[in-house]
């Protein structure tokens, strides 16, 4: 175990420990203070929290703060009024387009009088499925879920949530084999349109980098396909990659080297996401080739890497916050069709690494 996973052990403890003292609903200290009483980062006291809340002894409420929850015995009630309670899980809170779901589910669930319990999944099957089996043990009144992507697959939870009663709705992205109401984005449309301005930008060998095969991934993929075949651009195999790992070390470098590494390389690439073109320009610049002029690279999510990267990186941006807002929503309607689906559009933003 290494020292970050220990401190973050040690302060996870530290903190049960402290709300054992508390009664429920009592607030906890703002994070900056927490940091400054245990010796902490911030990010350490942020995953001990959200750990405590998926686990039902913490609740938030957004503009207000986090507090101590009061055993779930049934249904619970508070001074006469029925206290309603949320799951939401997603890959990790710190990363990528969760935070802004996160805000957007909030958001909702605080208009509503809802507390929401948020768990993170690390993008494990294993972990999803103990935490919705703890939600359900909550009596939780219904569930957002991110689906995870890694591992084996179960949907054992999913068939526990509807014998419960308890509604749930995927956002994000969908989990193929279950029935639910979603709310996604529309990655057809994002790898159509990364490509497409790639074309329109005069690229004509475009190579496709990507994590593992998923519906995400797929989607993105197909999207990449149409856009060269409307443009009558073949679609090399030697140009198209799915990686073998999620959230590897260098994402996108070893494969973007491969290709640029030949007589004839890519003038052109449409990156899976963000750290994959930023493994990309790694790649680039050990071949003495100019992002933007030798080369022009899209990626998607839109992060911060985007402005950080020695040329910024054009994006796909998602509707993140919308996605939690419309999910949050679809709870709130309760008998929401199984087969209800909200597509959200994304939208290119347009910098140097494409021009």
């Amino acid at each position: 175990m290494n020292f970050n996973s220990l401190r973050y052990r040690q302060i996870k403890d530290q903190l049960m420990r402290n709300i054992s003292s508390l009664k429920p609903h009592d607030r906890l200290p703002s994070r900056t203070v927490l940091s400054e009483t245990y010796q902490a980062a911030r990010t350490t006291i942020e995953r001990a929290i959200s750990e405590l809340i998926g686990e039902g002894l913490l609740y938030a409420r957004d503009g207000s703060g986090t507090y101590v929850s009061e055993p779930i015995n049934g249904r619970n009630s508070h001074e006469g009024r029925e206290i309603k309670n949320w799951g939401l899980l997603i890959p990790d809170i710190l990363h990528y387009n969760y935070p802004d779901i996160v805000r957007g589910a909030s958001d909702v669930a605080s208009e509503n009088d809802i507390n929401l319990m948020i768990c993170n999944t690390d993008n494990s099957y294993e972990k999803q499925t103990r935490h919705i089996q703890k939600l359900i043990d909550s009596r939780v009144h219904g569930v957002m879920i991110v689906p995870a992507i890694d591992g084996i697959v179960d949907f054992t939870p999913f068939y526990k949530l509807k014998e419960a009663g308890i509604p749930f709705v995927f956002c994000h992205r969908m989990l193929e084999g279950i029935q639910a109401p979603r709310v996604i984005s529309n990655n057809f449309l994002a790898g159509y349109m990364a490509s497409k301005h790639l074309i329109a930008a005069g690229r004509t060998r475009i190579a496709f980098i990507s994590r593992p095969v998923y519906s995400a991934s797929s989607d993105r993929y197909q999207g990449y396909v149409s856009a060269l075949t409307e443009a009558n651009i073949p679609v090399r195999k030697e140009w198209v990659v799915f990686e073998s790992a999620f959230e590897s070390d260098g994402e996108g470098y070893d494969s973007a080297l491969r290709m640029m590494q030949h007589d004839e390389r890519p003038d052109g690439i449409f990156c899976f996401n963000d750290r994959i073109a930023k493994g990309t320009y790694e790649a680039a610049a050990e071949m003495d080739l100019t992002v933007g002029s030798d080369i022009g690279i899209v990626g998607c999510d839109n992060t911060n890497l985007c402005e950080s990267l020695p040329t910024k990186l054009t994006s796909v941006k998602f509707q993140t916050f919308e996605t939690g807002i419309q999910a949050a929503k679809l709870l709130l309607k309760g008998a929401a069709s199984d087969h209800t689906i909200v597509v959200l559009q994304p939208e290119l933003i347009i910098r140097e690494s494409s021009l």
